[in-house]
Parts: structure tokens; sequence; C-alpha cells
């Protein structure tokens, strides 16, 4: 993954020099350019950017596929296949799919109201639409394998894009009205995320980050990797724990809706 451009301690530093600082003090040891083909019990077999099958031993592990979508297939009510323009995978929105090479990719290119341009009554927010690429640059090994990260559209992107899809369907009901005015694309949205790195009340920890935007504009930010500087941090403490603690129980509270429940963001 390239890496990015932050803020940490007042310093400027790459994310990755901050994940291989909290893995080095926590004795985690880390490969980098792998893509995991198989699972046995016990073993990881992977291959690595320079073609090599390569295996990893583990007792405990975690493994987090590829986003690749399911495959479905679509068809309308008089049995004609439609998938071409319902699914790449995932669902196709208002984004720009087509084809161009790694340097003209721009942040243009990513969907503003997650609206199936076909079908007008059918939105896909969060993790559901299919991104136009990826925000790292593809990679592939002699094998012809690709090992590269899919783009992040979990946790934080997720609720935004979900509330403004809402606000645009309540709209079109009330008003009758297919315009669509609420809209917001990863490529000028922020996000959040909290790391647990430690659990304990007094000596817990946990890995905050901010990042802005999180489509990186090369063209707005050309000196710090397409991201703001000053909106894109990391900090590493006890006061992360206490704030993934808390937020945990208050997306539960906001989930089961209760009083005031809207006030609490995504």
């Amino acid at each position: 993954m390239d890496g990015m451009l932050m803020s940490y301690g007042g310093k400027q530093m790459e994310s990755s020099e901050m994940v291989e600082m909290i893995f080095e003090d926590r004795g985690i040891k880390w490969i980098l350019g792998a893509g995991v083909n198989k699972i046995e019990n016990g073993v990881a077999h992977y291959e690595n950017l320079d073609g090599e099958q390569k295996t990893a031993s583990y007792d405990f592990a975690m493994l987090i596929p590829a986003f690749s979508g399911h495959g479905f297939k679509a068809f309308d009510q008089n049995d004609q296949d439609i998938t071409d323009k319902l699914f790449k995978g995932f669902m196709i929105v208002d984004a720009d799919y087509t084809p161009k090479p790694y340097e003209q990719w721009t942040v243009q290119d990513w969907p503003e109201t997650y609206q199936n341009p076909s079908y007008k009554n059918i939105f896909a927010p969060g993790i559901a639409f299919a991104p136009p690429h990826t925000i790292s640059r593809p990679r592939k090994n002699k094998n012809g394998t690709e090992i590269f990260p899919a783009p992040p559209r979990t946790g934080m992107p997720s609720g935004i894009t979900a509330k403004l899809v809402a606000d645009n369907i309540i709209e079109m009901i009330q008003n009758g009205t297919d315009a669509l005015h609420h809209k917001g694309s990863m490529g000028n949205m922020g996000a959040a995320c909290i790391a647990s790195a430690g659990y304990g009340t007094w000596d817990g920890s946990g890995v905050s980050i901010t990042t802005y935007p999180i489509v990186p504009d090369y063209v707005k930010y050309p000196e710090t990797h397409g991201r703001h500087i000053g909106k894109t941090f990391g900090a590493i403490g006890l006061a992360g724990h206490w704030l993934k603690l808390m937020l945990h129980y208050a997306f539960i509270y906001k989930a089961k809706m209760k009083p005031f429940w809207w006030l609490i963001p995504e």
C-alpha cells in the first residue's frame, strides 16, 4: 500500500512507520507485499511481489480477504441479462469506471450519490458499491497475481454515505423528485479510526487515526501524498482506549434509536 503522510506528535511521518513502530513495540513480525492464497491448520500459504511461493506458521491468525464482490447475476422481468448494468462484483453507482492508467486516476472518478445510473431506485452506499479503482498503485508479480489493497469503505465512510443516501430517498419520496441534493465523495470526505492496541482501565492503549480526504487528492495536496496534513494525524495511548470504549456504547445506543440518537455522529 502506498504510504500515507501524516502528523504524529507534531512531526510528519509515513503511516507505515507508525504501524511498524507499534508492531515492533509489541513483538509482532510483519510481511509486506504478499497475497494469501491458501490457509491450512497453522499454516498460511502466500506469494509475494517477486512471485515466490512461501508459507508462514501461526498459532492464532486473523485473515482480512480482498474485497472482490460475489459475482451476482441480474435479470429483468423478460429474463434479459442486465448484470452489466448493475454489478462489477459490487453494485455499479455514479462513478467513472472508464479503464485508465494509475497516473490518470482522480478523485472525480469516485461516486457522490451512490445511485445506480440505470435504475434510479437502487442505491449502494458503504461496502456495497463498486469502487472505480483502488487508491493504491496496482501491482502484479511475475505470475500475474494482483497484490495490492482494496480501498477502505467500512466504518465511518459507510455511515456517512448511508446517511446521505437515506436523506436523498426521503427527499425523493416527500417531494416526488428525482433530483439528488445530498452528495458526498470519498475524495472530499474524512474518516477517523480507532484500533485497540492493549486492554486495561489504566494501562490500555488505542491507536487513533484521522484521514482527510479518504481518497487522496494529488492535485489539491501534491506535497503531502494527496492529503491535508493538518487533518491527517495519528496518536497512540490510553486516551484512544477510552475513546474506543465510549464509542462502543455510543453506537449501540444509536443503533437502538434511543432519545437523541441522531446527535451521535457516524
